[in-house]
């Protein structure tokens, strides 16, 4: 009876801690507390724990591709992560707002060339001093990289806020030319003549040599990768914070029910242009990230093929999915890695691995642990262990 009591009273304070309407019903579910509740937290911290230690760790050494051991394993890795970064925050646009933005790969450019130039140094052309593959830019602007990073993040944010402006008043169709229109306006000034990048172009065109920053003298791949690694962390519990709380439900619920948010005083367009700007945030983040690196680049690597890619990362890990990205950027940077001398045998597998998601996994990768507990013979195994205990 004690115990029953007890419980009646934990449960009155956990609704107690819920607000309700006018009617004295509950407007948002009460969270389990205790160690269920932060179940998913305790989850995400162990992953990110296990890969922030990845490279001392032999857990992917007989994986050649991404084995952290090699410079080429942890590269690849470091290229998951930054991917993954970006796939977060279109996960956001798409997956949580419903707005079909298509221009992350002109934003994702943004990152890389605007970190890389802000961070280049004044005057860099001794060979001596600038350790160069090729020749790199005449000047830059001699930031360091860590103020240049948030620099171009929250510019970036701002003009994806401000043309998400007008292109959250189309749907479909038409916002997604609007939004793909913007990313290749974008790639385009990037690729323009010397006039407007007077000193900022090197030999090899409109490529760019990114200044290198060493997290605490570890080289530059390991640099890389923990810069990568932050840029998914970060955005990663962002997405959580944002999609747990009040924003993750209007943002579902203007994507789901559009015409009775209105009603309700909810501004379909304001919450909208907040996940333009989150987005746009993650993916210039990553694009840093990438930039890093890769160490070079080039106005052709973000033409609509990182479009696309960025799209397969999305639908293989699983659209409005937690860990979708993150598993969707391991699958396609393994294909990638796998078969780049094979480009047409690359995107024939591409196209192979969107037909079977589509078909039999709509939900993505991620979706399989909850479609197997769903499953038919995990429920017969559940009541056959429950039948099991009761007659025991």
């Amino acid at each position: 009876m004690a115990l029953l009591e007890k419980r009646n009273l934990e449960r009155y304070r956990t609704l107690a801690s819920v607000k309700t309407n006018s009617s004295g019903f509950p407007l948002y579910p009460p969270k389990a507390s205790g160690i269920k509740g932060q179940r998913r937290l305790i989850t995400s911290t162990g992953i990110f724990v296990i890969l922030a230690f990845l490279p001392w760790l032999p857990i992917l050494g007989w994986f050649t591709i991404f084995n952290p051991a090699t410079n080429y394993g942890l590269g690849n890795i470091a290229y998951v992560f930054a991917y993954a970064a970006a796939g977060v925050g279109f996960n956001l646009l798409i997956g949580y707002s419903g707005t079909l933005g298509l221009a992350h790969a002109g934003i994702f450019a943004l990152g890389a060339y605007g970190t890389a130039i802000l961070s280049a140094p004044q005057e860099c052309l001794d060979y001596d001093t600038c350790e160069t593959i090729i020749r790199p830019a005449v000047a830059g602007y001699g930031w360091p990289f860590l103020v240049a990073l948030p620099v171009v993040c929250i510019v970036a944010a701002l003009i994806g806020a401000l043309v998400g402006f007008p292109a959250a008043r189309l749907k479909g169709f038409y916002l997604a030319i609007a939004t793909l229109a913007l990313g290749e306006l974008i790639v385009k000034l990037i690729s323009l003549d010397a006039k407007l990048w007077s000193g900022l172009k090197t030999n090899s065109g409109t490529g760019k040599q990114v200044p290198i920053f060493e997290l605490f003298g570890s080289g530059q791949l390991k640099s890389a990768y923990f810069i990568s690694l932050a840029s998914l962390i970060i955005t990663f519990v962002a997405y959580v914070i944002y999609t747990e709380n009040r924003l993750g439900r209007t943002l579902k619920a203007v994507r789901d029910i559009e015409i009775a948010t209105g009603p309700l005083g909810i501004s379909g367009t304001y919450y909208k242009l907040v996940a333009f700007g989150l987005s746009s945030f993650a993916a210039a983040f990553a694009g840093a990230a990438w930039a890093q690196n890769s160490a070079f680049v080039n106005p052709t690597s973000f033409r609509t093929r990182l479009l696309v890619f960025l799209l397969v990362v999305l639908i293989l890990g699983g659209l409005g999915k937690l860990w979708g990205p993150l598993i969707g950027a391991f699958v396609f940077v393994y294909l990638r890695q796998e078969f780049q001398d094979q480009q047409k045998l690359l995107f024939f597998l591409i196209g192979v691995a969107l037909m079977l998601a589509i078909l039999l996994l709509p939900e993505g990768f991620a979706s399989l642990p909850d479609r197997m507990r769903d499953s038919r013979w995990v429920q017969d195994l559940r009541r056959r262990f429950k039948s099991a205990k009761v007659s025991s």
